[in-house]
């Protein structure tokens, strides 16, 4: 099993990328605009508002991020799949967002995304993962799970994808920080001190993932793989998100590089263009 990874899905950490000039820090680089393109097709399902591609432009770190300004509005989107005889365009639905509810997206598919800017062109690929069967697996709320249950008693039966697929698993927790309770804390008091402590928005321990091979899990009787482990990416008691994907090269790449706007297959700017087929659970723990 791979190491633990932060899977940030905010594209503000992409417009900080190496973007100011300061005086105290004369070698650091100067400010260089870039576009940004952050986003992932899931198979089975459709390019919606909720699932649509973000487009927005870099802004000097020493200056408020406003989201409407950094916003790519007026962009030509356009996408293929591979033997596909005709090109799909995808409509901005909201200041830098782009969606087409009438393209599903199909596993094992390889597509080409085009945007054109003014005279700036980027270009992207992803080949889709293998859509995901999932048998078993946690209750959902408002039903409750004993956590130290969770591994014996709620596994998920994965099936579909091939042993050498990659996989990731995501669980962020819910609760609010005041109330967060750890499983395992390093003092007499199992609550976070401070927001910063319990993770922020997005940071561990709030939010813990893990990625792998499918084949890295235990064979399950009967075929497919077992996996029961997701329960140690849950730090604190209480409601979840729990999710388990396949995902591209792309998103693989984004994951574990260093500098990952530079490494989701986008062309011609940054971030990241993939692909997944997911799983989703909403979930609460006990002790």
């Amino acid at each position: 099993m791979r190491a633990l990874r932060k899977f940030a899905f905010l594209i503000s950490a992409l417009a900080a990328f190496a973007l100011v000039s300061c005086d105290k820090l004369p070698t650091a680089p100067s400010y260089e605009p870039k576009t940004v393109l952050f986003g992932y097709l899931y198979v089975g399902e459709a390019i919606t508002n909720q699932n649509a591609l973000l487009l927005t432009r870099t802004r000097p770190v020493d200056q408020p991020y406003d989201p409407a300004e950094a916003a790519v509005s007026g962009a030509i989107v356009l996408l293929q799949a591979d033997g596909a005889s005709t090109v799909d365009t995808l409509r901005m639905v909201a200041p830098g967002r782009y969606a087409n509810p009438a393209v599903t997206i199909a596993a094992h598919t390889t597509y080409h995304l085009v945007v054109k800017n003014g005279a700036e062109t980027i270009t992207a690929t992803t080949t889709t993962p293998s859509a995901l069967t999932i048998a078993g697996g946690p209750r959902e709320t408002p039903a409750v799970m004993k956590y130290s249950a969770v591994p014996d008693s709620f596994p998920m039966f994965v099936s579909g994808p091939g042993p050498d697929e990659i996989m990731y698993v995501d669980a962020y927790c819910l609760e609010p920080w005041q109330n967060a309770e750890m499983v395992f804390s390093p003092s007499d008091d199992p609550h976070p001190n401070d927001y910063d402590a319990y993770g922020g928005d997005n940071g561990e321990p709030r939010h813990i993932m893990a990625y792998f091979h499918l084949g890295d899990l235990d064979p399950a009787p009967g075929g497919g793989w077992r996996l029961g482990f997701y329960g140690d990416l849950m730090a604190f008691y209480g409601e979840y998100r729990v999710g388990v994907f396949t995902i591209d090269q792309n998103a693989y790449e984004y994951l574990y590089r260093d500098h990952p706007e530079l490494h989701g297959g986008v062309v011609g700017g940054i971030g990241v263009f993939g692909s997944a087929c997911r799983r989703q659970w909403h979930i609460r723990t006990v002790r």
